[in-house]
């Protein structure tokens, strides 16, 4: 066990998302955006994740061939933090096309990060699945937690786990 945390506290330097352990919780750095936490109940997929963007599985989902999964990453855009209500438009326009092509049912709402950064959440459903998505305002740029559940059973935890990490996250100065 300690040799496996020894590899991934090298690789997630190497790679520029670094990782430190507060009780509870895990917290990660994406180079360029700023930090998040997540809980000790998650692990990164490694075969999944990129330097960019780091995906986690519960812990439970290891082995899992469809786990439920949270992937976190940051990225540009032309809207200034005002424009709260033109970014949530565009990324509405995006998600309606992938609704109609899945059959799917979307929903958004926004508020305000724990931290008090504005936050736009989308929720598209299908009937095998579901995608939860925040997205945490900055000026001209963003930071995404996409949250995939398959199984259904699990929602609430998958989604709480996404929306902890919206909330816990920090921008870089």
């Amino acid at each position: 066990m300690k040799k496996i945390l020894v590899f991934l506290g090298i690789l997630l330097l190497v790679t520029g998302c670094s990782l430190t352990t507060k009780n509870e919780e895990k917290k990660f750095n994406i180079d360029g955006y700023g930090t998040f936490s997540i809980s000790n109940n998650y692990m990164i997929r490694e075969d999944h994740s990129t330097r960019e963007k780091p995906f986690f599985v519960d812990k439970r989902d290891e082995h899992s061939e469809r786990p439920n999964n949270i992937s976190a990453n940051g990225g540009t855009n032309f809207y200034s933090i005002d424009q709260e209500l033109e970014f949530k438009e565009a990324i509405q326009r995006q998600m309606a096309m992938q609704a109609k092509a899945y059959k799917a049912v979307l929903t958004s709402s926004g508020g305000t990060t724990d931290n008090g950064y504005p936050v736009l959440r989308f929720n598209l459903e299908a009937s095998s699945q579901k995608t939860v998505q925040f997205y945490v305002m900055g000026d001209h740029k963003y930071f995404l937690v996409h949250a995939t559940i398959f199984d259904l059973k699990e929602e609430d935890s998958v989604i709480e786990a996404a929306e902890y990490i919206a909330n816990s996250f920090t921008w870089e100065e």
